[in-house]
């Protein structure tokens, strides 16, 4: 019979508390952006730049505020000093970019929910008092509806993002996204996200070739783009 040793669960702290690491990285930002030197990151001080860190996926991007204090100050204690910030734009997650509360479907995804954008904003204001940077996924699940102008969204799956390598309307629609996104002021930090150097990198389109088996693209066809295709090539 296996024998089994019972770990203890500690809700509000590591059992190892190394973030005496980072004391003197906090708050992130404080060496400046993130810049590539030859084939190393580094900060605009000259200050090395090495990161380890975890994702936060979906609804996770915009927990409550308690809770957002809590994993900061464990992500902190775990060593870690790097958070990307995935899957924000998910029709399926709740809360999500575009939309804070289940229920009635938005008609559209050209606006920033403001809730959502608050609860982001505070949690970025901990990590980074915590010395932990952010890392930000543009396009990964964003589900295109009628209401942006896109003729052929109830076609359109969630995943159809490869469609945003080509379409023109659809590139639009990202380019004024990623506007919204890195001009949002944040109050909690006093700066866009644009100007705050804690933000360290962004993944403007994410796994989008047309031929993965994972993007639609491969298994769910739509003649119009087909089509459109077959005029490029």
């Amino acid at each position: 019979m296996p024998r089994y040793i019972p770990t203890y669960w500690y809700p509000d702290r590591m059992p190892v508390d190394i973030s005496w690491v980072f004391e003197n990285e906090k708050p992130a930002g404080k060496h400046g952006f993130c810049k590539v030197k030859g084939d190393k990151f580094e900060f605009e001080d000259g200050t090395p730049a090495r990161f380890w860190g975890v994702i936060f996926n979906g609804a996770c991007c915009f927990p409550d505020h308690a809770y957002a204090e809590g994993v900061a100050r464990r992500l902190a204690q775990a060593g870690c000093n790097i958070v990307r910030f995935h899957q924000m734009d998910s029709d399926w997650a709740t809360p999500n970019i575009f939309r804070f509360t289940s229920g009635k479907p938005t008609r559209n995804t050209r606006s920033l929910d403001e809730r959502s954008m608050e609860r982001l904003d505070y949690l970025i204001k901990c990590l980074k008092e915590h010395g932990i940077y952010a890392g930000v996924d543009m396009i990964t699940y964003r589900k295109f509806k009628p209401g942006d102008g896109v003729p052929f969204a109830e076609e359109m799956w969630d995943n159809h993002k490869s469609y945003t390598l080509f379409d023109p309307l659809l590139i639009e629609l990202q380019k004024e996204f990623c506007e919204q996104f890195w001009n949002h002021h944040n109050p909690y930090t006093g700066l866009t996200y644009k100007d705050g150097p804690f933000s360290s990198f962004c993944v403007i389109t994410n796994e989008n070739d047309m031929f993965r088996p994972i993007n639609n693209y491969k298994w769910h066809r739509i003649k119009h783009y087909d089509d459109e295709l077959r005029t490029m090539f």
